[in-house]
């Protein structure tokens, strides 16, 4: 793997947040060219799979392998078919939305990670390593996500496009896809960096913060299925899951906290600022979570979009990519040497800090029944546009220090 390919992640993320910042400025002015619904997968898709999905498998092939396996032909092959299928579903889903050619991109991309799971599967052997269990059961979690996209065609192509069962399909593969492989992939990341660093784990409850966690990634699915279906046991499947999650953030806290202190020394101001908000995000989505064990806050959490898409954001701006770009500049894949870079992630960050608390201001004034805040879809846009800024600076500010070696 190679550090320039991090540098095409951080390019798709760019067009990913211009996208979304175009999306949010349609609420203050009219686009009329604009397809909203067909731009938004375009968003969804560019942000998870071209990001997110692409920094993930940089990052982790020469965390868990050998030099030598990590700079294999086959895997630059790979990335480039990947970031082809990520272009594929750019231009396709603006133009036709869910059709033959954007699914077809999608369908190149699943096989894709298919490959790329089982090569990182039997290059990496599990020998007890807590990063490698992690690791697996990221791997793991993406593969059961994908079931979901196969279930789309007979649904697309019966009477059920639209109904319950598509909602549900589409649900699986999100929730899979963030609480699953997005989170145990950076997860295993951060237990790897301690590992490095030679911390032992002897003492880190294992045994019950992955089953607390695994346990509660697949019960907390049941709040989709509550959109379809609210019933008592659907809420109460739900409500078990997220109390589960928050004995694991506890677990977790009780080990984190007394060696707190030693565990971000190590790391430049940079990276300790970016793990903390992407630990203080994780912590946020498990505590909002906990809240919605509650059916009429369960209720508000799946109705409101502006929870829903501040709870999104928080899983993939905050707690997922805080984590990646933390551990990126930690191991100097990426850099923040230049004021520039640093001046980007100032901008990075106070925007999404920023759009979240107005996202959640906003839904919670709006189950309260008391109306918009002044000039909010403004703010919103204005708020929003700082991060593909932010983003931009950060680029210019890396191309100038790493260079595309």
């Amino acid at each position: 793997m190679e550090r320039k390919w991090l540098l095409v992640a951080l390019g798709n993320l760019l067009v990913a947040t211009c996208i979304g910042a175009l999306l949010r400025f349609a609420f203050v002015a009219e686009v009329s060219w604009l397809h909203f619904k067909s731009f938004l997968h375009a968003h969804s898709h560019v942000a998870m799979l071209g990001w997110i999905y692409l920094a993930l498998a940089v990052l982790l092939v020469p965390t868990f392998t050998s030099d030598s396996e990590a700079k294999r032909e086959r895997y630059d092959l790979l990335f480039w078919a990947t970031q082809v299928a990520v272009l594929g579903m750019l231009f396709s889903f603006p133009w036709q939305g869910y059709g033959p050619v954007s699914i077809s991109f999608s369908v190149v991309h699943i096989i894709c990670s298919y490959i790329f799971a089982l090569w990182l599967w039997r290059a990496v052997p599990y020998r007890g390593e807590l990063s490698v269990l992690f690791l697996r059961l990221a791997l793991g979690f993406m593969l059961l996500s994908t079931i979901a996209i196969w279930m789309m065609g007979p649904i697309m192509a019966t009477s059920w496009r639209g109904s319950i069962f598509y909602y549900m399909a589409v649900q699986f593969y999100l929730h899979f896809q963030f609480n699953g492989w997005f989170l145990f992939g950076v997860l295993a990341l951060f237990f790897r960096y301690l590992e490095h660093q030679g911390f032992s784990l002897q003492a880190f409850p294992r045994r019950w913060f992955t089953g607390l966690l695994v346990s509660s990634c697949v019960l907390t699915y049941a709040l989709a299925v509550a959109w379809g279906n609210p019933t008592w046991p659907v809420f109460l499947t739900n409500s078990i899951g997220v109390l589960l999650q928050l004995a694991a953030l506890l677990v977790f806290v009780a080990w984190f906290w007394p060696q707190r202190q030693l565990l971000l020394s190590r790391l430049s101001r940079s990276s300790r600022v970016l793990l903390s908000i992407g630990l203080l995000s994780f912590a946020g989505k498990i505590l909002m979570q906990s809240v919605v064990a509650v059916p009429i806050v369960a209720q508000a959490a799946y109705t409101i979009r502006n929870y829903v898409i501040g709870f999104i954001h928080l899983i993939l701006l905050g707690a997922v990519t805080g984590a990646i770009l933390s551990y990126a500049i930690h191991w100097r894949y990426l850099t923040v040497d230049k004021r520039t870079a640093r001046i980007g992630l100032w901008l990075i960050f106070g925007g999404f800090v920023g759009s979240e608390l107005l996202l959640f201001l906003q839904g919670t004034m709006l189950w309260g029944t008391l109306g918009f805040l002044p000039a909010y879809y403004e703010l919103l846009f204005g708020l929003s546009a700082l991060i593909p800024i932010g983003i931009a600076v950060f680029l210019i500010g890396q191309r100038r220090s790493v260079g595309l070696n």
